[in-house]
């Protein structure tokens, strides 16, 4: 989900009972406005853990009715939703200092790093692009490999499989520069 979307959830948009969250509208720039995109109107599956905070939450704040934003404003009375970057102060960024993600007083760490690490985490353990790119509602899946970083896991899974892919399991150490070997795997390629 992305933060401007987030921001806009209001109860009524949360489906308790299919463990769905409905996206409806998003806030950006102090604006309720319409979702990015046609796939990002897509419905978010939402685990039952997540389903519980929520539910918890809803009992915390004082705005609760269907109408009220999940994450309102206190300043505002709940007439607006909370700023994203004081949700990324207050709660992302010590969140990810705790748990060793960033150093302690790291300025640029908010809710769309959020979007990056999940993409990388899910394809560096083997999960399908179009999967990926569905869950995170994007339009196109090339956009969601953009997200996708290049982590040690990855680099080291890339080494592996060249080595792998090497004949009878010699290694590049093995070639010599300009050998005729080399130069018959690669033209054979």
């Amino acid at each position: 989900m992305r933060i401007g979307e987030a921001l806009g959830l209001t109860w009524s948009d949360i489906d308790w009972k299919k463990l769905k969250i409905n996206i409806r509208r998003d806030w950006v720039h102090g604006q309720l406005g319409r979702p990015k995109s046609r796939a990002s109107k897509a419905a978010v599956e939402m685990h039952e853990t997540i389903a519980a905070l929520l539910q918890g939450w809803r009992q915390e704040t004082p705005y609760s009715t269907d109408s009220d934003f999940v994450f309102p404003s206190f300043k505002l009375h709940g007439k607006q939703p909370r700023l994203g970057s004081m949700i990324a102060q207050d709660y992302i960024r010590p969140a990810a200092v705790a748990a060793g993600v960033i150093p302690e007083g790291c300025p640029r760490f908010g809710f769309h790093n959020l979007r990056h690490g999940l993409s990388t985490f899910l394809i560096d353990n083997g999960q399908d692009p179009v999967v990926v790119q569905r869950m995170l509602r994007q339009s196109h899946v090339d956009m969601t490999m953009h997200y996708v970083h290049n982590s040690p896991k990855a680099r080291k899974a890339q080494a592996q499989f060249i080595e792998r892919s090497l004949p009878n399991g010699t290694s590049l150490g093995d070639w010599e520069e300009g050998s005729t070997e080399k130069r018959d795997l690669m033209r054979d390629q």
